[in-house]
């Protein structure tokens, strides 16, 4: 029995990576194009699968997740919309929100006590 040595396909990985989501078509057609012209190996999956009461879904893909940070870039210059994620509020409103919550426990207070 002899042994196989393996191909290099064997020994590489490539991540593939979820860019962006869309509904929108037409905009992914065009984004793929984008990303094919910046040299980015991409594909686009879904928007023909539509469940029940589920919004159709297109979905594209980058196959080398090294290449993500240009290709969030090329898609936010073809007019992709940047999420911002949720932040906290700042200090002043947290102290005045907690102030306000202590004056009205003391004003039921006061006024139980009568």
């Amino acid at each position: 029995m002899t042994a196989v040595k393996p191909t290099f396909a064997a020994y590489s990985t490539i991540t593939t990576v979820v860019v962006y989501e869309t509904e929108d078509s037409d905009f992914a057609d065009s984004a793929i194009d984008a990303l094919k012209k910046a040299n980015i190996d991409c594909y686009r999956t879904g928007d023909s699968l539509h469940l029940g009461q589920s919004d159709p879904t297109a979905c594209i893909h980058v196959r080398d997740g090294a290449n993500l940070r240009k290709a969030n870039e090329v898609l936010i210059r073809h007019g992709a919309v940047v999420e911002h994620p949720l932040r906290l509020p700042s200090g002043w409103v947290a102290w005045t929100s907690i102030a306000s919550v202590l004056l009205l426990l003391a004003l039921i207070l006061a006024w139980l006590l009568k």
